[in-house]
């Protein structure tokens, strides 16, 4: 009787959330007037293995009023000869390099600030070294965008189709698009910072990263910030939003990686806490399953999975990625091991990331 009460409330919030997907999805129609300039901005650390890819995506993109801006945060690879290479065939790319500059903040931040502050556009739109974008990713972007936006972030997944990517990605989109629910009905949550665009005006209105506590999470801390101004935020989804990310390539970058996260993730607060405990109530339900007769098992573990689809199917066809959802058990089973890792992940007292190390 207790799995059964547990499944039907676990059923009922995921539905609560899917109910407020309906605004992140809907198509969005260009509202700003004229054609505003975009500045599109990549901090890069020793990301040889992943610059290539980067800047070539970028060099599709179909929008006449933009400038591409790569920080070279102190890369000691050859990422730096890499975009030199990159410098004479674009003419619109500019490399803002950090070697031998006064450091302004802690890791990426310091980098954000001098790709920001060098950046000339009206929207700036910011991604990762080792994500890919969409062709039309500008320009869906400045579509979202009216007078009272100030900030719009899109979905991520992983580049890759091997079943624990795939499992990674399904978790990546269920996470986000709760937050997407959230976002668009008032309630702050988090945002994604390699899927991510703010206009100009807006974030030197509130000071900037240089007014905002340093966090590990840079892309929750500046998220919070503008949350709290007068400006709007929205979450969209969308096929030309999408960024595809590299996966990691190590069990132990995964873990640094998600509790880098996780540590982050405790400014969120109440709204974070609710996803967190959500999630747990779906392990609760998973785990106690496996104490039932067979019949029952099978028919709670596929009541769960169907409550996951609430939220992972409508999002997935809209950003055409439904075969991931053939992953679906080995994604069950992952995220059940990943919230059990949690705790573990959210006291440790360092966090490592891009050869840094920060005390939290």
């Amino acid at each position: 009787m207790l799995v059964e009460i547990l499944c039907a409330i676990y059923v009922l919030a995921q539905a609560i959330f899917a109910l407020g997907l309906r605004r992140g999805l809907k198509r969005e129609k260009k509202r700003v007037a004229g054609l505003p300039t975009v500045s599109v901005i990549v901090c890069a650390r020793n990301e040889e293995d992943n610059i290539d890819r980067c800047v070539e995506s970028l060099s599709k993109l179909e929008y006449p009023a933009l400038e591409l801006i790569v920080v070279d945060d102190n890369s000691d690879d050859s990422t730096t000869d890499k975009l030199r290479v990159w410098v004479n065939r674009l003419p619109h790319l500019r490399i803002v390099d950090l070697h031998g500059q006064e450091r302004v903040a802690q890791g990426k931040v310091g980098a954000l600030i001098r790709g920001i502050d060098a950046a000339t556009g009206t929207i700036i739109c910011i991604t990762d070294a080792d994500c890919v974008v969409h062709p039309g990713w500008v320009a869906s972007y400045v579509d979202c965008y009216d007078e009272e936006t100030a900030m719009v972030s899109g979905l991520t997944v992983l580049d890759s189709v091997n079943p624990f990517a795939c499992a990674q990605s399904c978790e990546m989109i269920q996470l986000l698009s709760m937050s997407m629910s959230a976002i668009n009905h008032g309630v702050p949550v988090s945002i994604i910072g390699n899927n991510l665009s703010i206009r100009k005006s807006a974030y030197e209105e509130i000071g900037g990263y240089r007014n905002i506590p340093f966090s590990v999470t840079e892309d929750i801390a500046l998220f919070q910030a503008m949350w709290h101004s007068r400006w709007k935020v929205t979450f969209k989804a969308n096929e030309e939003l999408l960024v595809k990310s590299q996966p990691v390539d190590s069990f132990r970058t995964w873990w640094r990686q998600k509790q880098r996260w996780i540590v982050g993730g405790k400014a969120i607060g109440g709204p974070g806490w609710v996803i967190l405990m959500l999630g747990y109530l779906g392990v609760l339900v998973f785990l106690l399953s496996l104490f039932l007769p067979a019949s029952q098992l099978f028919t709670v573990l596929a009541i769960k999975c169907a409550a996951d689809l609430l939220i992972l199917f409508p999002v997935t066809l809209k950003i055409k990625r439904l075969q991931l959802l053939l992953f679906l058990a080995i994604y069950e089973l992952y995220l059940t091991f990943y919230l059990l890792c949690v705790p573990i992940m959210y006291f440790q007292k360092n966090v490592i990331w891009k050869g840094r190390d920060y005390q939290t």
